[in-house]
């Protein structure tokens, strides 16, 4: 059925975009401390290599499988009740894992935890795009990346502030249940606030059960390879089955189309190129931002010999600036269009040349830290006016499945991203250990690669509201 909510006054939606960025703080607070505990959970459940790779990797992959179900999902039944619901499973599986006896509780935890975290991420975006238009909806998502700035800000240093007060058995605990307060408080301001969803009388579709099963088992062959250890073999044959499962996937969504109306894969979205070109640029803008962030924080640690805390300050620096160009970079979008994106894209570009000219020249720290408030700038300037233009080209009635594709998009290049730059990095040191600077190098170039495609994009798609404005 189509959503249709009722306007109202810019003031009254105000406590919305406050339950949307709230929701948006929860989960990206949940990520940012998660990689300052791990090493003293693993030392006190005494968890294995693979026990530890699985608290990664489980929380990865149920959030990608939720994204896109879960959109339509809300598209269908009312965004309200779902995110609800995945903030309730969000809350709980937080707890559960912070008391666990042993490493696959949390493993289990961290499963659910990702589920519940899908669910509220597809949420918000659909509820912005639904919801807000024009430059309230370039407002509302600018919140919501300056929530997630802040939080990449807070994590990590309130987790090692914890980490350096509390019992080591006890400070792990604490850092898993940081996020549970936040989402109680989210949980309150979304039953006080978030207006109920109105949905027009006789406007009642079926869920495509098919096609929403068919797009999990292609997230899951897709992404199990990347975030899991596995054998080459298993690794082709995942390959095999996401191949013949996205045939499978494009011929049922036709057949459902034709027969019963409205599949998951909505033939507005297909068509609509400011769709997929601004989905193509996030994804590949994204995959190559977080992986850049994780090979400067390695080389900053292996090295150059920094303390942890050091990496987190120059990480926290880039989150604070994100957060800043995020509240005000619609504006200048606003003036400009795509081309603002795309000098941001470049001057992003521009970012990784000077961190690889850093790495070989074994800089102070006080240059990375300029690198990432610059790199932080750009994203705050990229991510959030990015997803305006986006999703203001996804049709209605479809906003939560467009901003679930827009997600899960982004997820898989991180993920696929992630694992081939470490892989790179790892892979020059196994030749030359003493080459940190050329094993950092390797995996800058790939995340430089990444952003070159990101900008030809952001560029095309420029050309493309250009020639349709004339």
């Amino acid at each position: 059925m189509t959503l249709a909510l009722r306007r109202a006054p810019a003031r009254r939606r105000a406590p919305e975009v406050v339950v949307c960025a709230a929701a948006g703080f929860t989960t990206l607070l949940d990520s940012s401390v998660l990689n300052i505990g791990l090493p003293a959970l693993r030392s006190a459940l005494d968890a294995e290599g693979a026990e530890v790779q699985w608290i990664f990797a489980a929380y990865s992959l149920t959030f990608g499988l939720a994204l896109v179900p879960a959109g339509r999902l809300g598209d269908v039944y009312g965004r309200r009740r779902l995110l609800l619901a995945g903030m309730l499973l969000f809350a709980t599986m937080g707890v559960c894992s912070a008391v666990a006896p042993g490493p696959w509780t949390v493993i289990v935890a961290r499963f659910g935890q990702g589920l519940g975290a899908g669910m509220i991420s597809a949420q918000v975006l659909g509820i912005i795009a639904e919801r807000f238009t024009g430059s309230d909806r370039a407002k509302a998502l600018a919140a919501y990346s300056t929530a997630g700035g802040l939080a990449g800000l807070c994590g990590p240093l309130t987790g090692g502030v914890i980490l350096s007060i509390a019992p080591d058995a006890v400070g792990w605990r604490l850092l898993l249940l940081l996020n549970v307060p936040f989402a109680v408080l989210t949980l309150l301001l979304t039953v006080r606030y978030l207006e109920p969803d109105h949905r027009e009388s006789g406007t009642r579709t079926g869920i495509d059960i098919g096609g929403l099963f068919l797009l999990a088992v292609i997230t899951a062959l897709l992404m199990f390879p990347v975030v899991a250890d596995v054998p080459p073999q298993v690794v082709g044959s995942s390959i095999v089955g996401a191949g013949l499962a996205i045939a499978g996937f494009f011929w049922w969504e036709k057949r459902f189309a034709t027969r019963f109306g409205n599949p998951v894969l909505i033939p507005a979205l297909t068509r609509s190129g400011g769709y997929l070109l601004g989905t193509l640029v996030a994804m590949f803008w994204f995959g190559a931002v977080v992986s850049l962030n994780a090979v400067v924080g390695l080389y900053l640690i292996e090295g150059l010999g920094y303390p942890a805390l050091y990496a987190a300050v120059v990480m926290s620096a880039g989150s604070l600036a994100m957060a800043v160009a995020s509240s005000g970079g619609w504006r200048i979008v606003a003036r400009v269009g795509r081309g603002a994106v795309a000098v941001a894209v470049l001057v992003e570009l521009a970012v990784i040349g000077g961190y690889i000219g850093a790495a070989q020249l074994a800089a102070p720290i006080a240059v990375f830290v300029a690198l990432a408030v610059v790199s932080g700038l750009t994203g705050g300037m990229v991510d959030a006016p990015n997803r305006v233009l986006t999703l203001e080209s996804s049709p209605p009635g479809g906003h939560g499945v467009a901003a679930g594709f827009l997600q899960l998009s982004q997820r898989l290049s991180a993920t696929v991203t992630i694992a081939a730059v470490s892989g790179l990095y790892l892979s020059a040191l196994s030749t030359d250990p003493a080459d940190f600077a050329g094993a950092a190098t390797a995996g800058l170039i790939v995340c430089g690669v990444m952003i070159a495609l990101s900008l030809v994009l952001a560029v095309a798609d420029g050309r493309r509201r250009a020639a349709s404005s004339s």
